[in-house]
């Protein structure tokens, strides 16, 4: 009997340990952004599994995901009219051609870029408001001169 209430008592001890989620810190890295939850760093893989927890937050990733695509075709068309600039200008051709696809190109890329980060800003915050909605107080084991038990900590 009491190892029955013993190993009731650890289960439920371990299943409200594992599913409290954290919430998710983002950092800008040398190659981009990082992204943590409780001190662990995240793949791109799983922070993608995570999106998918909330409708809002999934909505807002998937668009800035398209919005991180579009912005990497605009910047590789951005790099193709800068090419195209040096060899015009190298070959003594008018570059005013190549100067305002560049421009264009550059404009355009850096709004793609500049919504696809606040897209991502968006579901990240809104994975964290979820989580704001949850009870102030867990269940955390505690042991004293008394025995061993449970503890709400608020």
């Amino acid at each position: 009997m009491k190892k029955n209430i013993l190993f009731a008592l650890f289960a439920i001890v371990v299943f409200a340990q594992t599913t409290m989620a954290q919430e998710i810190t983002v950092f800008q890295g040398m190659w981009g952004p990082e992204f943590y939850q409780d001190q662990e760093k995240l793949t791109w893989k799983e922070i993608d599994k995570i999106m998918t927890e909330s409708q809002v937050a999934q909505t807002n990733w998937q668009k800035s995901k398209k919005n991180l695509l579009g912005g990497m075709l605009v910047g590789t068309l951005n790099f193709g009219s800068g090419v195209w600039f040096i060899v015009n200008e190298t070959d003594n051709k008018p570059v005013t051609g190549p100067v305002i696809a560049f421009a264009a190109t550059g404009l355009v890329g850096s709004i793609f870029y500049h919504a696809a980060l606040k897209n991502k800003k968006k579901a990240i915050l809104n994975y964290n408001e979820r989580l704001d909605n949850t009870t102030s107080f867990r269940l955390v084991p505690t042991s004293n001169e008394n025995g061993i038990g449970l503890a709400l900590k608020f």
